[in-house]
């Protein structure tokens, strides 16, 4: 709520983020599980869990790349299937995906041992996500796992998670921020957290804008899906497409 409080009251006033907006679309869901998020009602977090009102835990109900359609063996539930249908119209490129319970940034796999084929990107952008934060938050803030960044298998297996299946699925790049070891912190300590991590979410953004970037068109100059790989380096779904409606391709 307060990165898009930045990005709207920040707009035409600092380079940065006017830059930031102008250059990318940005989406932004504050809330992916109301179910359990008001589970005792409207005007309270007293309560709060990860289930929903089925009682399932939304994120082990996504597909999976290596347990299928259903690992958890429930129906998608209406919160997954928005995610998912959004997930399809909207071709995102890049994600994040945030958690409390721990303090680490946590990429893919977290289903298959193997690394990803980008995974030395995924460490560097993660590593540079925690090193920021360290050096604007108390020492020991950040510092889960390896000093703030975990591959997922190597801390342990889920299945059904929004990552592998963003990754993987939707041929996107999603990792996991855990940023809080309380679950339920007080809501006195929120404008702290977001004075640690404020940095790093716009370093996060901008790092959609690096690598290889362009439109594809046929010869006519109509925007085409296209397949974007690179040789002898992608597998596990790794390779990305361009936008049917608008041509454009990242590959990070």
């Amino acid at each position: 709520l307060r990165l898009i409080d930045s990005l709207l009251n920040s707009y035409g006033e600092d380079t940065r983020i006017t830059n930031i907006v102008n250059s990318m679309e940005i989406w932004i869901n504050p809330n992916a599980n109301p179910d359990g998020t008001y589970r005792n009602g409207n005007n309270t977090l007293s309560g709060a869990r990860r289930y929903n009102a089925n009682s399932v835990d939304l994120n082990r109900n996504f597909p999976d790349p290596a347990d299928g359609l259903h690992p958890d063996g429930n129906a998608w539930q209406p919160e997954v299937t928005a995610m998912m249908n959004l997930a399809q119209q909207k071709n995102f490129v890049f994600s994040t995906n945030f958690h409390g319970g721990a303090e680490v940034v946590n990429y893919p796999w977290d289903t298959w041992s193997r690394l990803h084929p980008d995974n030395s990107w995924f460490y560097n952008i993660s590593r540079k996500y925690a090193d920021t934060v360290h050096a604007h938050a108390p020492a020991g803030y950040l510092t889960d796992l390896s000093n703030g960044v975990t591959n997922g298998y190597a801390w342990y297996r889920i299945t059904g998670g929004r990552q592998d299946y963003f990754t993987y699925y939707r041929r996107g790049r999603e990792v996991t921020i855990e940023i809080s070891e309380t679950k339920l912190p007080s809501a006195s300590l929120l404008p702290s957290f977001w004075e640690y991590n404020k940095r790093s979410f716009l370093n996060w953004m901008e790092e959609s804008l690096k690598g290889l970037r362009g439109v594809i068109t046929n010869p006519q100059g109509t925007p085409v899906k296209a397949k974007i790989t690179i040789q002898g380096h992608d597998f596990d779904n790794s390779e990305i497409y361009s936008d049917s409606l608008s041509g454009n391709y990242h590959r990070f």
